[in-house]
């Protein structure tokens, strides 16, 4: 009497161990795929710092790249200690907070140029009112003169 169940066991065993060792193995390389492009993440961020601290003529947004500095340090160091999410977390902040300090010094920029130009209409207005007078003074002039005339 032959027993046909063995060998079909030995096979699932095989096969069973095959895909643990597989499990096992892919899921290292996952973990380390995640955690590049977090690193990758992370180091655009920090690219972009120095940008935007260019654009920030007027140091409207300090406090605020300063901030965005230590949640891109906050996002490395929770890579670091491989947790990802977290890190995801930090740098969706930091995405946001770029934006903000972006759109901070875009107003910065349109404040000043508001000032320059309220400058300038205040310039205009005044020069409107000396020139006002001096018609004034001129029809004045004009009128007296010619009544000494007619006279």
């Amino acid at each position: 009497m032959i027993r046909r169940g063995r060998p079909t066991f030995l096979l699932f065993a095989a096969v069973v161990a095959g895909l643990i060792c597989l499990q096992v193995t892919g899921a290292a390389p996952v973990r380390a795929d995640e955690e590049d492009d977090l690193q990758r993440q992370v180091d655009t961020q920090k690219a972009g710092v120095p940008d935007l601290e260019q654009l920030d003529k007027r140091r409207a947004a300090t406090a605020d790249i300063q901030r965005l500095k230590e949640w891109i340090a906050l996002a490395w160091d929770l890579r670091n200690k491989h947790d990802p999410d977290g890190a995801r977390e930090v740098l969706d902040r930091c995405l946001s907070q770029a934006e903000l300090i972006r759109q901070i010094i875009a107003a910065s920029l349109v404040k000043a140029d508001v000032g320059a130009r309220e400058a300038k209409l205040q310039q205009t207005r005044q020069q409107i009112e000396r020139e006002k007078k001096e018609l004034r003074d001129a029809q004045a002039k004009k009128k007296a003169t010619e009544k000494v005339v007619g006279s």
